[in-house]
């Protein structure tokens, strides 16, 4: 039964035409050339045998056959384009997994150069804590943050974490040890780490915000709540607005932020441009501060 079914692109061009009339707003409705749009209706003349447009000055108008065609088709052209478009936007879209300090501080401001360079790729940035399967979930990638070392998929490193305390100005701030620090559950070690790694004396000073992420405990910082630890590469445009300053050295870490991805990915060639662009971003100078 599909040999005897007309072409697809025969018929939307003929719809096109009967919508727009002139051949060349038609065929800038669908994309293409105008000689392209006469060739895909002179086809589907051809193979059903019948002539569906007449010509009548500058404009272009369905002969019986065609008006007849078209009615009976109903709006079946419309509801095959509107069953399409989710699996083609689905071709060309990247759905990629991170965290929500790194995407709000370091992925979403750099974004729009991406797409400026790479217009028919479509970015869709899912945001979680949780580590996502990357084989079982509808995620093509992710910026994951560890050591590298993940079983089943491929890992390129964006940059190395660093720690660096910072704080609202104007907040009351004695030595190190009497900081009011804001923790994050889920980096509870980074206050020791960085504690060591600046050689500060002394032991870590308690608490005086203990929040669940580090989205968090940078927002009870911007709010003047106390010091925060947070990686420097996030803090650029919050020191240079005022809104932070920025109270001891930054310290590395052997931990870094990794592109993962599939070993063999559903949409390669995009996902290729994307791990190109980020690890370009990463090892950008000037990228810390």
């Amino acid at each position: 039964m599909s040999s005897s079914l007309p072409s697809l692109r025969g018929l939307a061009a003929l719809d096109a035409l009967a919508r727009h009339t002139r051949q060349g707003a038609a065929a800038e409705a669908l994309g293409i050339s105008r000689s392209a749009l006469s060739h895909r209706i002179a086809d589907l003349e051809a193979e059903l045998g019948a002539r569906l447009i007449r010509t009548e000055g500058r404009v272009s108008v369905l002969t019986d056959d065609g008006t007849a065609l078209l009615a009976a088709m109903g709006d079946a052209i419309e509801r095959i384009e509107a069953a399409v478009a989710p699996l083609q936007r689905r071709r060309r879209q990247i759905r990629l997994s991170t965290v929500n300090t790194l995407a709000a501080n370091w992925l979403l401001p750099r974004l729009p150069d991406f797409q400026r360079a790479h217009p028919g790729i479509e970015i869709a940035v899912l945001t979680t804590q949780r580590v996502v399967d990357l084989d079982e979930e509808d995620v093509d990638c992710a910026i994951r943050n560890g050591s590298g070392a993940w079983p089943d998929v491929a890992a390129t490193l964006l940059f190395r974490e660093t720690l660096v305390p910072v704080a609202a100005p104007g907040l009351a701030l004695g030595p190190a040890s009497s900081w009011p620090v804001i923790r994050a559950r889920a980096r509870y070690r980074d206050w020791p780490l960085w504690w060591q790694g600046a050689g500060q004396g002394g032991t870590v000073p308690g608490s005086s915000i203990v929040v669940e992420n580090r989205a968090q405990a940078l927002e009870a910082a911007l709010a003047g709540g106390g010091v925060v630890l947070t990686d420097a590469r996030y803090i650029g445009g919050h020191v240079a607005s005022g809104r932070l300053q920025v109270l001891g050295p930054a310290v590395e870490l052997d931990t870094g932020n990794y592109f993962v991805r599939r070993k063999v990915s559903r949409n390669q060639r995009h996902v290729d441009a994307l791990e190109r662009w980020l690890v370009e971003q990463g090892r950008a100078a000037g990228q810390v501060g």
